[in-house]
């Protein structure tokens, strides 16, 4: 992944894998501690930096929807698009942040979009297929 040069930062000391691992550890501790708006923090320390995967962005956009941002939520799942990351997660996300703006036809399309993208559930084996 190339760096990018942050103004005010030196671009001779890049983030190690393992601080890149941590951060994105601690904002999921974050998000699943109800600190949102910490885990919008991090991750958008990450995005800035250009490290910021697929997952961490859908995850920032998320975390920016559960501290009452839809309209940066939608922001950052554009971004996700252009970086070719329109997943089942993606379209669950932007229908909410949709429904968050009241846009609800246009949130009812993205849930139709999960639904056909989501994988299907596990069939439950049963008595007479395991003879």
């Amino acid at each position: 992944v190339p760096q990018r040069v942050v103004p005010g930062m030196s671009a001779a000391m890049p983030l190690p894998p393992e601080a890149r691992e941590l951060l994105s550890l601690l904002a999921y501790v974050y998000l699943e501690n109800n600190r949102p708006e910490k885990t919008a923090v991090v991750l958008r320390a990450l995005q800035t930096l250009g490290l910021a995967d697929a997952r961490q962005l859908a995850t920032l956009a998320l975390a920016q929807l559960r501290a009452g941002k839809a309209d940066a939520a939608l922001s950052t799942l554009d971004l996700l698009a252009m970086q070719g990351g329109v997943d089942a997660p993606f379209h669950l996300i932007r229908a909410q942040a949709l429904l968050a703006l009241a846009r609800r036809d246009e949130a009812a399309a993205a849930m139709r979009a999960y639904v056909a993208l989501r994988p299907a559930p596990a069939s439950a084996t049963t008595e007479t297929e395991t003879l």
